[in-house]
């Protein structure tokens, strides 16, 4: 052959990895003065459909921390929190070990961040009750339905913040401010409304203690693990006891 001449050969595969025929493009000889660019592209090449010339999107930091917490969750649905190990975690996201200490500094920081989220949900499906002064009782269900909704969703992470709790002084302080401000919002709404004349001259103060202590309870064993109660269920008593308690029968 000439020196400038190249001599093609096409091969396939019949064994490719999804049974579709694979083609290996080579040249037996390369034409002289080539730049690297031009022997590169006459190079030995493997054609698979899964290659890109575009590089997998790296993750923001955003995503790989909403990751590790979304594997905290789940791992919550079968393991109590102190069995919950980083390297558990950090198993089941594929990520190294150290990516976690980027993000949290302990388990126990990312369970308080995790429920100052959750805070929040419950704020939101409760707010219409805790600061109307309509007298409608039905204000009251609709909050329950929604705290309920937020509970069913991530049972498994108030059952275990509750249960660290006990063992746990960082925790027990987190779940005692957590319920604590529960405590001050539901009473604040109950001398509402007594000033208006509607609800039962309980005191507000012990009485919130109390109901949101039996909602905790309740909800925590209702929905805290698998299988779950049906929640309608459970709204029906909760909305009858709080309703007993609070409100002044027509």
């Amino acid at each position: 052959m000439h020196g400038s001449s190249t001599r093609r050969r096409v091969w396939s595969h019949p064994n490719g990895f999804d049974g579709r025929p694979r083609q290996l493009v080579y040249h037996r000889e390369l034409p002289p003065n080539l730049t690297p660019r031009q022997a590169g592209e006459g190079s030995p090449r493997l054609i698979l459909p899964f290659m890109s010339a575009t590089p997998p999107k790296r993750r923001s930091s955003a995503e790989i921390k909403e990751q590790i917490v979304s594997e905290v969750v789940s791992l919550l649905w079968g393991h109590p929190l102190r069995d919950v190990t980083v390297k558990m975690i950090m198993e089941g996201t594929g990520l190294s070990r150290p990516a976690f200490y980027i993000h949290f500094n302990s388990i126990a920081e990312l369970i308080e961040e995790r429920l100052a989220v959750l805070e929040q949900l419950m704020v939101g499906a409760t707010l219409e009750w805790l600061t109307t002064t309509d007298d409608d009782p039905e204000t009251l269900r609709s909050a329950l339905h929604g705290l309920i909704e937020v509970v069913v969703e991530n049972g498994a992470t108030f059952r275990a913040i509750a249960e660290a709790a006990t063992l746990d002084p960082r925790l027990a302080k987190t779940w005692g401010d957590f319920m604590g401000q529960w405590d001050a919002a539901v009473a604040a709404r109950i001398r509402i409304g007594q000033e208006l004349g509607y609800l039962s001259g309980v005191d507000p103060e012990w009485t919130a203690f109390a109901i949101n202590r039996m909602n905790a309870t309740v909800l925590i064993e209702a929905f805290g693990k698998r299988p779950q109660q049906d929640p309608d269920t459970v709204l029906g008593a909760l909305f009858q006891i709080w309703k007993r308690t609070l409100y002044i029968s027509k």
